[in-house]
């Protein structure tokens, strides 16, 4: 991949590099996914970095409830309407939007059954449900847990792995079978699942979170994760990360796109 066309530049330029791996490949399924029948809906749009750097501007509606976020989301204008609201319980009536897409978010959101059920209810019939998720894979591809493990330590490698789960904030961890049953109660039909983020990617990711504690201090000093974005300087990681963005699919593979159709 030339570094015209790579994605992983737009976030790395941002974000800390392990969030610049997965958004990256992201970005890489959901490009695949267009155009984007209209209206859209983005569920979790966060700070709206991913939306600019993955989905495109003039997308319909964004709803999130993270009131700390919304404003820098607001200032990049993405949305032609922007929604303080809840995944559980959304404002707008049934059968309204053609495109719901929601990157990363389910997992974090406390009652999944609601939210998906939602997600359901607004989507028109035929209307498609775009979505990636963890999967329950991702902790055993954790390489800190199976250090500890490998060393006889089973009680940390335990306390490890829950402590990693809640500085993810992740509520809902499900097998792939597990994540296409959880559409089809709600109703969808699942068209497409695709697995991403390799073994060896997650290592990265894992590793990433101590590497990037100087974006963390960047970030609190100066608003950016990433002050200087002087390309050159990042040439090593934009390499590796473009290495993991055009990687197959692998059956353990820790994350899982899936697209949904509305009958």
């Amino acid at each position: 991949m030339s570094s015209a066309d790579s994605y992983v530049w737009p976030h790395l330029s941002s974000l800390p590099g392990f969030r610049a791996l997965i958004r990256s490949i992201e970005h890489r399924l959901l490009d695949e996914q267009k155009p984007f029948a209209a209206p859209v809906l983005d569920v979790g749009v966060g700070d709206g970095h991913f939306a600019e750097a993955a989905l495109g501007r003039g997308l319909d509606v964004g709803i999130d409830v993270d009131r700390a976020t919304l404003p820098e989301a607001r200032a990049r204008r993405l949305y032609r309407h922007l929604l303080d609201a809840s995944a559980m319980q959304m404002p707008f009536a049934s059968n309204t939007f053609a495109t719901v897409i929601s990157n990363c978010v389910i997992e974090h959101i406390p009652d999944l059954g609601a939210t998906l059920g939602e997600m359901a209810r607004v989507l028109r019939p035929g209307g498609t449900l775009l979505l990636t998720v963890p999967t329950d894979q991702l902790e055993r591809n954790l390489p800190g847990p199976a250090l500890l493990r490998g060393l006889g330590l089973a009680g940390p490698a335990e306390r490890y792995t829950h402590w990693f789960r809640r500085v993810q904030v992740h509520f809902h961890l499900l097998s792939r079978a597990g994540w296409t049953a959880a559409l089809e109660r709600v109703g969808l039909e699942v068209a497409q699942t695709r697995g991403y983020m390799s073994a060896r990617a997650t290592r990265y990711f894992e590793w990433g979170h101590y590497l990037g504690l100087p974006n963390l201090a960047a970030r609190k000093l100066t608003g950016r994760w990433v002050p200087w974005d002087w390309r050159p300087l990042f040439g090593p990681a934009e390499a590796l990360l473009d290495e993991f963005v055009a990687e197959p699919e692998h059956p353990d593979d820790s994350c899982l796109f899936l697209r949904a159709r509305k009958p």
